[in-house]
């Protein structure tokens, strides 16, 4: 299995196909299986690498409090150790709060950034829920917490087909259990999140992507996010939830894939 040890922790990740690389970064609680639909796709044509971020995963656990700044260094090691640097790199929600850090505090190891269903901040509202979640995640089974979250996480058009439901239910059964302590510190992490002030100096052609039907991170916070960045663009898919890459993967990968294209032309 592809480890790596890197600031004090083994970090797994998955590899896929050959080409310039890209760094794909999950969100809160989620491992590099949640990405498999496009390291399948992508790995055509890249070489793709999917870690499963500390605390999560088969990655290592991290018992003291961390910051997004933390994670982001882990990925630089990763991209260094891996010779994959520069790297494109694509974040989904907390994954792309760490590519924001990744980007600012490593600008070196950056070709790319595409931020999906990310911010720049957490709202209040968001606030209150991920410390809602932090509560219930340790007083229920995983099963029964990813039950009520993915309601967040996906749209009404989504559950309308049973078999998205099971699907889910199967990956959350078949993956490595988060300990409540774990989930708690990736939250705290997140909480922490602020790059408002410092987003002006990010250099990397920028794709900022949301869902327009996102209730866990509305689409006003890319706005704010994509208006933040020098030059970012900012694309709005209809009918997707928070897990755009999931429900709508035809449209993610051709707003993805023209814009590497695009980076690799310029």
């Amino acid at each position: 299995m592809p480890y790596l040890r890197a600031n004090g922790l083994d970090l797994y990740y998955a590899e896929a196909g050959r080409g310039a690389p890209i760094l794909w970064l999950q969100g809160l609680g989620a491992d590099h299986r949640a990405w498999s639909a496009q390291l399948a796709r992508f790995g055509q044509e890249y070489r793709c690498l999917a870690p499963d971020n500390r605390d999560v995963g088969r990655s290592g656990r991290w018992p003291l409090p961390y910051t997004m700044a933390d994670m982001a260094a882990d990925m630089a090691a990763l991209l260094r150790a891996l010779d994959a640097a520069p790297a494109h790199v694509i974040g989904l929600s907390l994954g792309g709060a760490i590519a924001q850090h990744l980007a600012l505090d490593a600008p070196d190891v950056v070709r790319s950034l595409c931020l999906v269903s990310s911010f720049a901040r957490q709202s209040p509202r968001q606030r209150d829920l991920l410390l809602s979640w932090k509560e219930i995640y340790a007083r229920v089974d995983v099963a029964t917490f990813y039950r009520q979250a993915n309601v967040w996480l996906f749209s009404d058009r989504f559950y309308e087909n049973p078999r998205n439901v099971e699907n889910l239910a199967r990956y959350t059964a078949s993956g490595t259990v988060q300990e409540p302590a774990a989930f708690g510190r990736q939250v705290d992490a997140a909480l922490g999140h602020d790059t408002r002030d410092r987003l002006n100096a990010v250099r990397a052609p920028t794709l900022v992507v949301c869902g327009a039907n996102d209730i866990l991170a509305p689409p006003y916070l890319s706005a704010e996010l994509a208006e933040a960045v020098p030059g970012a663009q900012l694309a709005v898919v209809p009918d997707a939830a928070h897990s755009v890459n999931l429900e709508h993967q035809r449209e993610f990968t051709r707003l993805v894939r023209d814009f590497l294209h695009g980076v690799e032309s310029s």
